[in-house]
């Protein structure tokens, strides 16, 4: 299950840790070289997840929004996958930053006219309208409904990844 830490305006795509609380105390366990060689390897699915975030901006119905948010797009180095999105770097030309677009671009917005002299292609709106309700949230454009497609793939090379390192750390222990 993915889950989101916001700091600011940031977001941190996180696996929800209550299921896996005795697995990751097991891997603490573990030699360093063993705990490292998973890192490694989760870094690795990290990097294919946040590339699959990137690519899905290119379909995004504000792609201009969407480039500066993907460029934030940044995978984490740590036992269990997570990416990061957002924060300060990237300008909009009103100055937006990718934090301050993030949410807008992939949850939608109010349908109110930014001012009648807006630059903004839909007409002076400043984000598409909100996404298709979804559970107790919104449906998302780009980049939920991308973790969701890849969350099956994520799930099964994180799960490869645990069982080499637990049976190499087993042979040698």
């Amino acid at each position: 299950m993915v889950t989101m830490a916001e700091t600011r305006s940031t977001v941190s795509m996180k696996v929800d840790l209550s299921d896996y609380r005795g697995l990751l105390k097991a891997l603490s366990v573990m030699d360093k070289e063993s705990q490292a060689g998973l890192k490694d390897d989760v870094a690795s699915i990290s990097r294919w997840t946040a590339q699959g975030i990137v690519y899905a901006s290119y379909g995004a119905l504000m792609p201009k929004q969407a480039a500066i948010v993907a460029q934030t797009v940044r995978a984490n180095r740590d036992r269990l996958p997570n990416v990061t999105i957002g924060g300060a770097r990237g300008r909009a030309s009103g100055g937006a930053n990718a934090g301050q677009l993030l949410f807008g671009n992939e949850f939608g917005g109010e349908r109110n006219a930014y001012n009648s002299l807006s630059a903004f292609p839909n007409g002076g709106y400043r984000f598409p309208a909100r996404s298709p309700r979804e559970g107790r949230g919104n449906a998302g454009y780009w980049i939920f409904p991308t973790l969701k497609t890849l969350q099956p793939e994520i799930r099964r090379r994180w799960k490869d990844a645990v069982d080499k390192v637990m049976d190499n750390w087993a042979r040698n222990s």
